[in-house]
């Protein structure tokens, strides 16, 4: 073992080796050079010991010192001027997304051509770009990045231009200005392509004659101005149908029906029938929103009356809010103005299961069934001594479950009692109300104003009384003014 006799040569080592760390924790700060040239590198020439540094090179495209650039918009947008954009900024970008357009009602309206958008480089090319074609079809090939000192142009729709149209079993219809050089490729793609229906034989093109074509012989064809293709539909396909089934079943999930021809309690045998006793059940056919559907299951309500249905499918239309109900408890009032709402969004039918095989209904595209469990009781809410919830018995009345909930509390209103319906959230009032299961009786409290309400109300009321007077007044004398204008030609004569 050597031993060391003095601490000099150990110093000595200990200080290299903490040297060397310190300079391997430090950061090399390299000299700045101008953006895009490459980094250059000293010629160390190749000294014993040491390897050549390899060629380093950074390039920046972005130009990335100047964060925004000057961008000209002109034409006949809302807005014109000059306006800033980040770097790398496409045409649709700077159109729409600086508050110039509003982009969907720009697009749905048409009224300027977004075919035929102009860019005006500085070198003096001009690009022209279709945003009809990138935000409908795609293409980002039609979306040019803006340069610094670009001038965008937008011109107005004119009538007079020529326009073209395809339609029939495409996603979308489509009518738009005509655009040299376009393919009947391009423009399909712009349309959002075949629908699942649409025939492969042939395409009818209109131009003005109308013309068969195969679908090669088009994919070759170049548009001309006003030309119409016609996707035709092949008869040989059926439309598939399907409905949800959820809830109180063994299989739920999405059933195939034939539109207007599956019966309800096929849908409800294959999905293996109720998991529950069917006198706890209610089963609601809710109903894609459209209008004309929704006209055909309120008439089914009203003339054949096949179900049981809600009880407030006609008052809630055409009655008027209570006057116990305003200014008072405003939660419950929103609550109830909320399903009001809801249910003119959409359409529902109340069934018992008892009546699912003796009463037809003829189900349609994207129905949604839905067996649900109603609990077997009454609920007591609001100004009662003991709310909460009671079972429901066939001989007991509404003023016989409110003397069960302890009576009336201090700050009940005897005239604002209703029977809140179990599905569709009906407020129907205590007398004309029937209890089902599930149920909630709601006891309103008597309505609190303050002294600035109430004067607010008798000014309205003093307002409309003056109002009606002086219409009296006017009334009677245009009556005067009338008999008086008889008198005098009377006397003339």
């Amino acid at each position: 073992m050597v031993q060391v006799k003095n601490g000099s040569l150990f110093k000595q080592v200990f200080s290299v080796l903490l040297a060397t760390l310190a300079l391997s924790t430090l950061s090399i700060v390299l000299p700045s050079y101008s953006v895009g040239q490459d980094i250059p590198i000293p010629n160390q020439g190749n000294q014993q010991g040491q390897r050549p540094l390899p060629s380093i090179s950074v390039s920046n495209p972005l130009n990335l010192t100047t964060r925004s650039i000057n961008v000209h918009v002109t034409g006949d947008l809302p807005l014109t001027g000059v306006i800033k954009v980040p770097v790398g900024a496409r045409v649709d970008e700077v159109i729409f997304g600086f508050d110039i357009l509003d982009k969907q009602e720009a697009l749905e309206k048409e009224f300027l051509d977004f075919r035929n958008v102009l860019v005006y480089r500085q070198n003096g090319d001009t690009l022209t770009t279709d945003l009809l074609a990138y935000n409908l079809g795609g293409d980002l090939t039609q979306n040019a990045i803006v340069n610094d000192g670009d001038v965008i142009h937008v011109r107005r729709t004119n009538p007079r231009f020529d326009r073209v149209s395809i339609s029939g079993e495409v996603i979308r219809d489509l009518e738009i200005p005509f655009k040299k050089g376009e393919s009947f490729k391009e423009l399909l793609q712009i349309a959002g392509g075949l629908s699942s229906y649409a025939s492969m034989e042939s395409i009818t093109l209109y131009s003005p004659e109308p013309i068969s074509m195969t679908f090669d012989e088009a994919y070759s064809y170049e548009i001309q101005p006003n030309d119409r293709f016609i996707i035709r539909r092949d008869e040989s396909k059926q439309p598939q149908s399907s409905i949800k089934v959820s809830g109180e079943v063994l299989q739920p999930g999405i059933y195939p029906i034939i539109e207007d021809e599956t019966p309800l309690h096929q849908i409800l045998i294959e999905a293996g029938g109720y998991t529950k006793d069917p006198d706890n059940l209610s089963i609601i056919v809710h109903r894609k929103d459209d209008d004309a559907k929704r006209e055909q299951s309120r008439q089914q309500n009203v003339e054949q009356l096949p179900f049981k249905t809600d009880l407030l499918r006609l008052s809630r239309t055409q009655r008027v809010t209570p006057d116990q109900l305003r200014m008072s408890d405003q939660y419950l009032e929103n609550f109830q103005l909320f399903f009001d709402e809801l249910d003119m969004e959409q359409t529902f039918i109340y069934i018992e299961p008892e009546n699912v095989q003796s009463r037809t209904l003829a189900l349609t595209d994207q129905d949604s069934i839905e067996v649900r469990y109603t609990p077997n009781h009454i609920r007591m809410m609001g100004q009662v001594n003991k709310s909460g919830f009671y079972p429901l018995q066939e001989e007991m009345q509404i003023t016989d479950y409110i003397l069960e909930a302890g009576g009336l509390g201090p700050a009940a209103n005897e005239n604002g009692i209703y029977v809140i319906k179990n599905i569709t959230y009906a407020w129907v009032p205590a007398d004309e109300a029937t209890l089902e299961p599930g149920d909630i009786i709601f006891v309103d409290r008597t309505p609190i104003t303050t002294y600035e309400v109430d004067q607010q109300l008798e000014i309205q009321r003093l307002e409309a009384q003056l109002e009606r007077q002086e219409s009296r007044f006017r009334t009677v004398i245009s009556t005067v003014n009338a008999l008086v204008s008889v008198v005098l030609l009377l006397t003339r004569l």
